[in-house]
Formats: structure tokens, sequence, C-alpha cells
């Protein structure tokens, strides 16, 4: 749908400004269409990409801060987010053997059985959302939200 359309806007200040809300707008589409699609699995897009992130360095825990810097969509309160994991036997968090201040969690078998349910409908999700582009097209459109981000501070 045309942005235009989505937001009952004919003009733009900007070519930059099209753009960027065209990314926010995008953005809200996929999210909610990710959170339906694992609606039946419990599991929020947040929660899913922290168990995506732990099943990636399986079978080597990984710290909080650690966990904090990997996720795509940046959360300031990433403790809250893995207790609610740890609650639902998803992960476990151990203090680290080398250094009681620091907190190892590891992804549960439970976590990666769920994760490997999930498999499937997050690639039929991803499929569906981008059927309209060419592998060609997702590798630019990929190329140019990168250039966008250069000058990003981490």
């Amino acid at each position: 749908m045309k942005l235009s359309r989505l937001i009952k806007q004919t003009g733009f200040s900007s070519p930059g400004l099209k753009a960027l809300l065209n990314i926010t707008a995008t953005e809200s589409w996929q999210n909610n269409e990710f959170s339906k699609a694992v609606a039946s699995y419990a599991v929020t897009r947040r929660q899913y990409n922290v168990l995506r992130i732990l099943r990636g360095s399986h079978p080597a825990p990984l710290t909080c801060s650690s966990i904090s810097e990997r996720l795509v969509d940046r959360t300031p309160d990433v403790t809250r987010l893995l207790v609610r994991l740890e609650k639902e036997n998803l992960i476990s968090r151990n203090r680290a053997d080398h250094d009681r201040r620091v907190v190892e969690v590891h992804i549960t078998k439970r976590g990666l059985s769920l994760l490997t349910s999930l498999d499937e409908p997050v690639d039929s999700h991803i499929k569906s959302l981008t059927r309209n582009l060419t592998n060609k097209e997702l590798a630019t459109l990929s190329d140019l939200l990168e250039r966008l981000r250069t000058d990003q501070r981490a």
C-alpha cells in the first residue's frame, strides 16, 4: 500500500521524510504481522529475538550485556525480559564461576524446542511478507538500509 494512502497525506516536505515514514510504517506492519504469526506460541517478538540469539551461541552462555548488544530491537529492560523467559523455563540464568557479578544466560531444552517449533511458521511469515520482492531486490533493500545506518552510533 502506498504511504500517502496509508497515512492519508499526499505531500511530504522532503524525500527523506517520506522514506523515513515508509520505514516506520513498514516496521509497524511487519511487527504486527510477526506477532500474529507467533501468537499461538505465546511468545513476543522480543522474547523470540532473545531466544534466537541464545540458540546462536548454544551451548555457550551469553551475558545479559552481550544479549542486549545483539538485540535487533533494543530494549532498556533486558532483565525483565529474561525474568519472563526464565519463568517459562525457556532460559536459565546463573552466576558465572569466574566472576560472581556476571550472570550467564543459557537457552534450555524447552527454549530450543520452542524455537524448533517456530522455525517453519517464522520462515513462512518471512516468505509471505517478502513475496513481492525478488532476492536481488531484497539484497538491494538490505544494502540501502545498512547505508542509511552508516553513521549509527552503537
